[in-house]
């Protein structure tokens, strides 16, 4: 069955072009995450303007984010991503041309992070709603799983990529990279077929405030997603933000340079890459919310072990396991959202996701802050046990989370 379904998927012409468009967005993302992480701090020394830089990085996905997949639900949404990925080129190629002539300053590197996170706010409103259309609900953890395993991997790919141009060319090359990603990126968005479902929603003529509502509504009636909703929110402000300061760490404690700050998270890619594949061969529905509370707290765990390691050979193992928990939180957050969501809001509700993952921001600030005060280590240890103290409280006031199923959710559903 498992096989059965994993080449359906993957014999799936659209499914496929999105996968590939995945794949160029993750490679890319992470690729800048570490080079400008690393380039930032060796410009300024300060720990607060690599978390700032990731804040302008994030920040769009929370104010955006709603708007955005109310947006995809009316418009075609192949053509979204195609002019976004199109833009994104141009933005990267200017960068670059910045950096080859020596005219870069510290508030280009600012407006093109904030360019950046406003192109990849679309990710989850518009490319994974149309995984979800392509590939129906019985598809869908298979899907999602195989795109979040090679988004995985490309963490593997994009650290170490940005490490080697850093100890070589420099970061321009990570730029002039950029260009060339996201321009097939482009081409791939645009020679998707049409989506009936796509044009069907696309056709609806109700107000913006009222398809708006209407997405809040299902959120808000769905105990599911709104736990859901809560467990990303924390990973996001308490989890995700420690990797701006892997650069720091790596620096200052573990005394390592940019080619093996690259492999730190490279390793945590391997993890997650290999946590993904598994979650697609073998996830049942009625274990996604386990997946995804156990991967949420085994993640926060490896932080703060990670916080406190002396030595980058300890560094790695933990980092290693801590990608393979990971996956396990961010395959199931997308696969909960969709499958307990109809198709004709489905890119409004994604969207609330997407604003969710969008606190990441305030996270990256408070880590920032926290680092400049305590120094980065002491900063990552902070945000870890805030981070699982959260989680464990929502899993301890909504316990029937931990038991829910799809056939569960479809129940209450059809009763309303």
């Amino acid at each position: 069955m498992p096989n059965n379904r994993f080449k359906q998927v993957i014999s799936n012409h659209s499914y496929r072009r999105l996968w590939g468009i995945g794949i160029v967005s993750s490679t890319m993302r992470w690729m800048e995450t570490v080079a400008i992480g690393i380039f930032v701090f060796e410009l300024t020394g300060s720990p607060f303007w690599v978390a700032l830089v990731g804040f302008l990085r994030m920040l769009p996905s929370f104010l955006l984010g709603p708007m955005i997949g109310l947006i995809s639900d009316r418009v075609n949404r192949k053509k979204m991503i195609g002019v976004t990925f199109g833009i994104l080129a141009a933005v990267y190629a200017v960068m670059a041309f910045l950096l080859v002539s020596d005219q870069i300053e510290l508030w280009h590197v600012c407006l093109v992070a904030t360019v950046a996170g406003i192109m990849w706010a679309t990710d989850f409103p518009v490319r994974r709603a149309m995984i979800g259309d392509a590939v129906g609900e019985s598809g869908i953890s298979t899907a999602i799983g195989i795109d979040q395993a090679s988004g995985n991997f490309a963490r593997v790919i994009g650290p170490l990529g940005a490490g080697a141009f850093l100890a070589s060319i420099g970061v321009e090359a990570a730029y002039i990279t950029g260009a060339v990603l996201f321009s097939l990126g482009s081409i791939l968005a645009f020679s998707l077929p049409s989506s009936k479902v796509a044009n069907q929603i696309a056709s609806n003529s109700a107000g913006y405030f009222a398809n708006l509502s209407e997405g809040l509504k299902h959120v808000k009636a769905d105990t599911i997603i709104v736990v859901t909703l809560i467990i990303t929110v924390v990973m996001n402000i308490f989890g995700f933000p420690y990797q701006h300061m892997v650069p720091v760490i790596g620096a200052e404690t573990l005394k390592v340079g940019p080619l093996l700050i690259g492999v730190l998270l490279a390793v945590e890619g391997v993890g997650a890459t290999l946590g993904s594949l598994l979650i697609a061969l073998s996830a049942q529905p009625r274990r996604y919310t386990k997946i995804y509370s156990i991967g949420s707290v085994l993640f926060l765990t490896a932080i703060l072990l990670f916080s406190l390691s002396p030595s980058f050979l300890i560094a790695l193992p933990i980092l290693l396991i801590g990608g393979f928990s990971m996956s396990g939180f961010a395959t199931m957050q997308s696969v909960i959202v969709i499958t307990s969501t109809p198709a004709e809001i489905r890119g409004r509700v994604l969207g609330v996701l997407a604003s969710s993952v969008g606190t990441g921001p305030f996270g990256a600030l408070l880590v920032g802050v926290l680092a400049t005060w305590w120094g980065a280590n002491n900063a990552v240890t902070a945000i870890a046990v805030a981070g699982l103290t959260f989680t464990l409280i929502a899993l301890v006031v909504w316990p029937s989370y931990f038991r829910s199923t799809v056939t569960e959710r479809t129940i209450r559903t059809t009763d309303n």
